[in-house]
C-alpha cells in the first residue's frame, strides 16, 4: 500500500464516517414546510443509527434511556427524536433514488483511500457482483409496488426485493455496496417486475455514476442472456457470467463435442490449498443458436478436493482466455459468491436483521429503510477495513455479533463523547491495550 493511502486509511474512524454521512444527509432536499419539528437529516440519521447499533425493531430503538439520547446526540448528531409513526410518515415520502446516489459519493471516498486501487484485478478491473435479495415479505401488508406470489391455497404473498451491485475481490474480505435497484412493480405495470428488468435499470444508472471506472460484472446464470451481455458491452464494460448445462444447452453441446474431437479447446491444471483444478476453455463461440452474433469465451472448471469430491463450475466471459489468465478469471467468477456470503448472509445473520419488517409504508418506506441499512453495512465495512481500533476491539470480543451487543449495551448505560470512546471502554473491559 502506498504511504499516502496508508495514512488516509489509518485516519478512518466511525466518528468520521458518521460525520461525513451526516453532511450528505444535510443535502437531501426536504419538501416539507421549513418549521417542521423534526429535521429530515435527524430522521435519516435516526434510522441509520438504529441499523448501526443493530436494533431488532424500530419500537425497541424508540424506547431510549437518557444515556442513549445523549449518545445519539453526541455521536450521531441527532437533536430531536421523533415518534416512530412520524418517522415512518416522513421517510415514506423520500425518493429512494436520492439515497442511491450517495453510494457513488461513498465510492469516491474508497477511491481517495486507495481501496479501489487495491481491489483492481485482471489488469485494472473493478469486480462488480450483482444479485437480488428480498427484504420484505407479508401476506397482509402490501402496496401497489409489491411483487405478488399467488399460492395454490389462494393466499398471496407480497414482497419487496432489491438488486445490489457490490465491489468484491477474490482475496479481500470486505465488500462495498456500489449501487441498488428495487425489484418492484413499476408504475402502470400489470405484471411483476423481475431481476432482468431491474438489471437493465441498474446498469443504465451505473453507466452515468461509474462511467470512468473499468467495470467487470460477475453474475449468476440468470444474467447469461444476450440482452444483458449487449447492455454491458454497450458501455464498454466486461463480464464473467455463470452458465449451466440445463439453461445453456448449446454451449455445453459445443463444449462436449470439442472435448470428444479435441478441437479448439485447451486444458490447464492448477492446484491450491489441497484442491486440484482442471480448466478447459475455448474462445469465440456463440452464446446460443438464437443469438449467433453474440460471441463469448467459455471456461469449464472441475474442482477435486482432498476427499476426492468433484464440483463443477462454468462461465462465459468477454475476456479472451489464455493459459496465463484462466486461473484469475476462474477466481473472479467464484468471487461472485461474496455478494451472497459476505453481503446478504451478513445482513441476515450477523445482527442487521435485514429480513425483519421495520416498516412498509405506502410509497417508499420499505425501500428507504433497506438503503439506510445498506449504508450502515457499508460504513461498517469501511471501518472494518481501515480502523485499527475497530480491528483490535473486534479481535478481543471475537465475533462481530458480540461486538454489536457490547456497543449497544454501552450506549444504554453510559454517556460517551464519541464512538472511539465506546470502543476504548469496551477494550478496557476486555483488558485490551489500544495503541
Amino acid at each position: 500500500m502506498k504511504t499516502g493511502y496508508k495514512t488516509l486509511q489509518d485516519a478512518i474512524s466511525y466518528d468520521g464516517q458518521i460525520s461525513q454521512l451526516r453532511q450528505q444527509f444535510d443535502q437531501v432536499k426536504d419538501k416539507r414546510a421549513a418549521n417542521c419539528s423534526y429535521s429530515l437529516p435527524d430522521l435519516l440519521m435516526s434510522v441509520f443509527a438504529m441499523f448501526s447499533l443493530k436494533y431488532e425493531s424500530l419500537l425497541d430503538f424508540e424506547k431510549q434511556s437518557d444515556a442513549i439520547k445523549i449518545n445519539l446526540k453526541n455521536i450521531f448528531g441527532i437533536e430531536n427524536f421523533s415518534s416512530d409513526s412520524c418517522l415512518r410518515k416522513v421517510l415514506d415520502k423520500i425518493d429512494w433514488k436520492v439515497l442511491r446516489n450517495l453510494f457513488k459519493k461513498q465510492f469516491d471516498q474508497l477511491v481517495e483511500l486507495g481501496i479501489v486501487e487495491t481491489y483492481e484485478y485482471l489488469g485494472g478491473y473493478t469486480l462488480v457482483s450483482v444479485d437480488g435479495v428480498e427484504h420484505f415479505s407479508s401476506k397482509k401488508i402490501h402496496c401497489d409496488c409489491c411483487l405478488t406470489k399467488k399460492h395454490k391455497n389462494g393466499e398471496i404473498t407480497y414482497t419487496h426485493s432489491m438488486l445490489c451491485a457490490v465491489m468484491v475481490h477474490p482475496h479481500e474480505a470486505e465488500v462495498f455496496v456500489m449501487g441498488t435497484e428495487p425489484i418492484q412493480t413499476q408504475d402502470g405495470a400489470k405484471k411483476n417486475d423481475c431481476e432482468q428488468n431491474a438489471s437493465k435499470r441498474l446498469i443504465d444508472w451505473m453507466s452515468e455514476a461509474y462511467k470512468e471506472i473499468k467495470l467487470l460484472f460477475i453474475e449468476d446464470a440468470l444474467y447469461s442472456t444476450a440482452p444483458n451481455i449487449k447492455r454491458i458491452r454497450k458501455y464498454n464494460w466486461d463480464f464473467i457470467l455463470a452458465v449451466k448445462p440445463d439453461s445453456h444447452t448449446y454451449l455445453f453441446r459445443i463444449f462436449t463435442l470439442n472435448r470428444l474431437i479435441n478441437k479448439s479447446i485447451e486444458v490447464h491444471y492448477y492446484e491450491e490449498k489441497g484442491n486440484k483444478y482442471t480448466l478447459w476453455f475455448f474462445n469465440n463461440v456463440s452464446l446460443n443458436e438464437s443469438n449467433p452474433l453474440v460471441h463469448v469465451n467459455f471456461i469449464y472448471c472441475e474442482q477435486t478436493n482432498s476427499k476426492d469430491k468433484v464440483t463443477n463450475f462454468s462461465w462465459v466471459t468477454s475476456l479472451e482466455i489464455t493459459t496465463g489468465n484462466v486461473v484469475e478469471i476462474m477466481k473472479a467468477g467464484r468471487a461472485r459468491w461474496k455478494i451472497e456470503n459476505e453481503t446478504f448472509n451478513t445482513l441476515k445473520n450477523q445482527g442487521y436483521h435485514f429480513e425483519h419488517n421495520y416498516g412498509h409504508g405506502y410509497e417508499s418506506l420499505s425501500c428507504v429503510f433497506a438503503h439506510l441499512m445498506l449504508f450502515a453495512f457499508l460504513t461498517d465495512q469501511v471501518v472494518q477495513r481501515c480502523s485499527k481500533t475497530f480491528q483490535e476491539v473486534r479481535q478481543a470480543v471475537r465475533t462481530k455479533v458480540k461486538l454489536w451487543f457490547c456497543v449497544r449495551a454501552a450506549f444504554t448505560l453510559k454517556e460517551y463523547p464519541s464512538f472511539k470512546d465506546v470502543y476504548l471502554d469496551i477494550a478496557c473491559r476486555f483488558v485490551v491495550q489500544i495503541e
